[in-house]
């Protein structure tokens, strides 16, 4: 028959294995801790007691403990205000809202009058903007070439390609528009490389969707 000593070191090993077998990292770390729980007094309850498993697995326990808080706070429901839950209708709909809120962190809010223009064709592109209302007009030459909506991208193709502006976007209605520095943003996605996934998706859907419309107001 099994003592209780022997009954901590099996409920341990069984949470272990538990631990072993799910596939969430939060569950994983709560697991062992929950298991260190039973191994400390099976540890300390020896006829000498083993101080220096008890001494690592305090510092194992610590650590996870450390994991689960960081854990739960990014798992916490993000609220969204009016703006931000209407841009993440209007560009980000494939991204979640706390990997959207991680991405408008990089950048600011700004407002163009009618005729400023936001890029100059010929110019290397530091800015990567998204329209969030208003309307801005692609030119080349002087010639209308296509409009920009609200949820459309500005500077999308440069900051994939790094190459000059090839036309002029000039605001032909009041416009607030979102900012991103390329630098400090690309900066930010190297270390975040499922971010930076998501919004290369983001980028390639605006892009054909601009394809679509530019069809579609000019048939071959």
């Amino acid at each position: 028959m099994l003592d209780s000593l022997e009954i901590l070191i099996h409920v341990a090993n069984v949470l272990y294995l538990l631990a072993f077998l799910v596939r969430d990292i939060l569950w994983l770390r709560i697991l062992t801790v929950a298991a260190s729980f039973f191994l400390l007094p099976y540890f300390y309850l020896q006829p000498s007691p083993l101080m220096t498993p008890i001494y690592w697995n305090l510092a194992f326990t610590s650590l996870n403990i450390y994991w689960i808080v960081r854990l739960l706070l990014e798992r916490r429901p993000i609220e969204l205000n009016e703006e931000e839950l209407r841009l993440c209708e209007l560009v980000f709909r494939t991204m979640k809202p706390r990997e959207m809120m991680k991405i408008l962190r990089q950048g600011t809010w700004r407002v163009a009058e009618v005729d400023d223009c936001l890029v100059n064709r010929g110019h290397a592109l530091d800015e990567l903007m998204v329209i969030y209302s208003g309307k801005a007009c692609v030119e080349v030459d002087g010639k209308y070439v296509t409009e920009l909506q609200p949820g459309q991208f500005i500077g999308g193709i440069s900051y994939i390609t790094d190459e000059t502006a090839p036309a002029n976007v000039v605001a032909i209605e009041p416009t607030r528009y979102f900012v991103w520095p390329i630098s400090k943003l690309k900066s930010f996605l190297s270390k975040n490389p499922d971010l930076h996934a998501a919004l290369q998706t983001t980028l390639a859907i605006d892009f054909t969707k601009w394809l679509h419309g530019s069809w579609a107001r000019h048939p071959s």
